[in-house]
């Protein structure tokens, strides 16, 4: 065979390689969709993963069966994630717990969090609010922060629980301005609010759902957002990142793939589900459970997922908390 003949075998064999895999994702799927989430059925995330993938579903013409595993931080829905075909036909709903910060807090786990998954599409953000006993001193964050510069190691905050992102954001803060806090954490939301509400810690950090019974009350005072910028039906609360400039910590909601999934399948979904949500619909019935601001570009998740386990893995480390 000629040089010129090779090239030009070379040329179709790549163009006919080329036309099959447009072919094949012009016509995916053709088959059920599988989703592995963390949450139980019925629980806020799986509702949440629910109202995306029925839209989804019904543009793609096939149906997505949803694979609940609850339980060890996200670990065993991760894994089984992690370990499930690369063929395009199977995702996890993931959460920034489980491949943000478990991979420092843990001392070993059945998955890498970086390896094992290649991010699609950011579903959604949800922020933490801090709130204060209304006999504390403190109107806005900038209060706080110089309230316990002033009293170092007289104040507490109270979280639903200890290594959790709720407890992290408290240790960013400190970490970010130097202060000095202490973490008193519960066994659940209820649980800190009410001491916080009784006086025996201070602050109080959670979810924008568990604060929110809390806004415009006069048992505790709701003083800042971690979000990005200002949350459309929240407008009167400040964000942190106005005292404290690029302090945005957050809860995020995203779908990822196990890696080797076919690029042409990735930039699909991740099409469809921008699609999806920048329906109206879906905006209002996502916002009900405070997640927010989803979508983005392939290339910006990716850079996204990176940035977030540097951000908490120093976190978690700057703080002093040891894998277990």
């Amino acid at each position: 065979m000629s040089y010129v003949s090779g090239i030009a075998l070379a040329i179709v064999t790549l163009l006919a390689s080329t036309l099959s895999a447009l072919s094949q994702t012009a016509s995916w799927p053709t088959k059920a969709v599988h989703w592995t989430n963390t949450a139980a059925p019925g629980s806020s995330g799986d509702i949440m993963a629910r109202i995306v993938a029925d839209r989804l579903a019904a543009m793609w013409g096939q149906p997505i069966i949803h694979d609940n595993r609850p339980g060890a931080a996200g670990n065993l829905a991760a894994q089984a994630a992690a370990r499930s075909e690369p063929d395009g036909y199977h995702f996890f709903f993931a959460v920034a717990s489980t491949l943000a910060v478990n991979p420092y807090t843990f001392a070993s786990l059945p998955f890498d969090a970086e390896r094992d998954f290649v991010p699609v599409v950011m579903i959604g953000f949800s922020p933490f609010m801090f709130a204060v006993n209304p006999a504390v001193p403190v109107n806005t964050m900038a209060d706080l922060i110089a309230l316990a510069k002033k009293q170092p190691g007289k104040l507490s905050y109270a979280t639903s629980g200890i290594r959790n992102l709720q407890h992290i954001t408290g240790e960013m803060l400190k970490l970010k301005t130097g202060i000095d806090i202490l973490n008193v954490p519960y066994r659940g939301s209820p649980f800190a609010a009410n001491d916080t509400i009784a006086g025996r810690t201070e602050v109080y950090i959670d979810s924008v759902p568990a604060m929110s019974a809390h806004i415009g009350g006069d048992k505790l005072r709701v003083i800042a957002v971690t979000s990005k910028t200002r949350l459309a039906g929240y407008d009167s609360i400040p964000t942190v990142a106005e005292t404290v400039p690029g302090f945005s910590p957050s809860g995020w909601f995203a779908l990822v793939a196990p890696t080797g999934t076919p690029p042409a399948v990735l930039a699909r979904v991740n099409k469809d589900v921008n699609t999806v949500l920048a329906l109206q619909e879906v905006k209002d019935l996502l916002k009900r459970y405070a997640v927010f601001n989803g979508g983005g570009s392939l290339e910006e998740v990716q850079a996204f997922m990176r940035a977030e386990r540097t951000a908490w893995g120093d976190a978690v480390r700057g703080a002093g908390i040891k894998p277990e």
